[in-house]
């Protein structure tokens, strides 16, 4: 009777601690959704929310590397947006090599099959979580070996599907933020964003005393120009533009349309003299580009530039703006391709 009651009191046992570690990585589980879904929500610019993801999920995974791609439908490939080996986060720019296909790869396997697909390796185990989000395909999420190189479980697969659905939200979230402040034709962010970062600008500038510039940019005779050559070369030619002016700013410098073919910078952390001296790089840069039209013809671009500095004399964001509005105007009152500063507060 007393080894029968022992056996009883070690299968409850057995029975209790196995629940106890299902119960504990269910809890470990919710708790890594939660950070998770923290990351998502804190912003709507993917730039901010992938390197937390990416942070979170390896760090509670215990991953060798982690990498989410974004599916190019029209290209047939998978491009990567942000990975993390060990310590190293390394974000877009860096990963452009690492482009995968679709067709014949893991990758596509998972987003066909829509599940997580795991695979033992060689050289390491790893799980391709695809990323939908009501019901279309975004991207995939790449995990290789925990540190330990034990394969991954079903039970794993199932904790990577959820975090793939939150992953995949933030990518649709993304998107849909960026067709909200992103000019459909540039690229570049709309009016009413730079608005509201020119209004926090300013509100930092006065609270904290946080310096700021601004540039603003006409393109010279563009009416005329549309009028010679067409309006899709002159849609041709604002493209461009735009692309030189993201190819010569910093990530935190904030490029706008401002409207037609003027555009608009605001330079975080910027002083006057450093703001002069890109505008006058931009100046010279933009009338030394080879600019193309439609036809592949060569065409030549020139544009007026306003400069104006974040100062104690002005009240308001509007009369920043009116400032460099009018250094801008000045420039092509002087003769155009040029670059005018904007007179000081009182000055």
């Amino acid at each position: 009777m007393s080894e029968l009651s022992d056996s009883r009191i070690g299968s409850d046992y057995a029975s209790l601690h196995r629940r106890n570690l299902l119960l504990m990585r269910e809890v470990d589980h919710l708790s890594t959704l939660r950070e998770i879904g923290l990351a998502i929500s804190g912003s709507l610019e993917l730039r901010e929310t992938l390197p937390l993801i990416a942070n979170v999920v390896q760090g509670a995974l215990d991953l060798r590397r982690l990498a989410i791609y974004e599916l190019l439908e029209e290209r047939g490939c998978l491009r990567p947006i942000v990975a993390k080996y060990g310590d190293d986060l390394i974000l877009a720019d860096r990963l452009e090599e690492e482009t995968e296909s679709r067709r014949g790869t893991p990758f596509g396997e998972c987003i066909d099959a829509r599940r997580v697909l795991l695979q033992p390796g060689p050289p390491y185990p790893a799980a391709y979580v695809p990323l939908f989000a009501k019901h279309k395909a975004l991207g995939v999420m790449l995990l290789e070996a925990p540190r330990s190189d034990e394969p991954f479980s079903s039970d794993d697969a199932q904790l990577f599907r959820d975090i793939g659905a939150q992953v995949a939200i933030a990518l649709q979230n993304n998107q849909l933020y960026a067709l909200a402040v992103n000019d459909g034709l540039t690229g570049l962010f709309v009016r009413r964003y730079f608005d509201l970062q020119l209004k926090d600008a300013f509100a930092q500038g006065e609270r904290y005393g946080r310096l700021f510039s601004m540039l603003l940019f006409d393109i010279d005779h563009f009416k005329k120009f549309n009028d010679t050559h067409g309006h899709q070369t002159g849609d041709l030619v604002l493209q461009q533009f735009a692309q030189l002016l993201r190819e010569s700013t910093r990530e935190s410098d904030i490029c706008c349309r401002y409207g037609g073919e003027e555009m608009a910078i605001i330079l975080p952390e910027t002083p006057m003299e450093e703001a002069h001296l890109l505008a006058a790089k931009l100046c010279k840069k933009i009338r030394g580009h080879a600019f193309t039209g439609t036809d592949g013809q060569a065409l030549s671009v020139t544009s007026s530039i306003g400069v104006a500095e974040f100062g104690k004399g002005y009240q308001t964001p509007e009369d920043i703006l009116r400032a460099c509005d009018d250094a801008l105007y000045e420039a092509k009152r002087n003769g155009r391709n040029r670059v005018e500063i904007a007179l000081r507060p009182g000055g």
